[in-house]
């Protein structure tokens, strides 16, 4: 865990003791609230663009993303930079959709 991810960590888990004891704010809940919606709004915009660079090699390729990697997986279309690229782009769209999963849980 790099330091900013270990700074923000700290700073939650004192906030997690401080409402587990009974302490109540309107302004955390506000703030938090905010923040979420933020978050929201940013990962979606990185999903955005990741799905406009699939729909991209989907349309040069002619094919699905999902037979892309089921061919791709299996060795059958070799491993071309365009591939590749492609199927980095698969993974971080299904990063992108986890975490805005976990954002919009209730």
């Amino acid at each position: 865990m790099d330091r900013t991810t270990q700074n923000a960590f700290e700073k939650l888990k004192k906030f997690e003791c401080l409402f587990q004891s009974g302490h109540k704010s309107a302004l955390v809940d506000q703030t938090l609230a905010k923040l979420v919606e933020l978050e929201l709004f940013e990962l979606r915009k990185e999903l955005r663009e990741v799905n406009n660079r699939i729909d991209e090699f989907e349309r040069q390729y002619n094919m699905a993303t999902e037979n892309f990697i089921e061919k791709f997986d299996a060795g059958e279309i070799g491993d071309d930079a365009d591939f590749v690229e492609w199927f980095a782009y698969s993974d971080i769209g299904a990063e992108l959709r986890k975490k805005i999963d976990i954002l919009n849980a209730p």
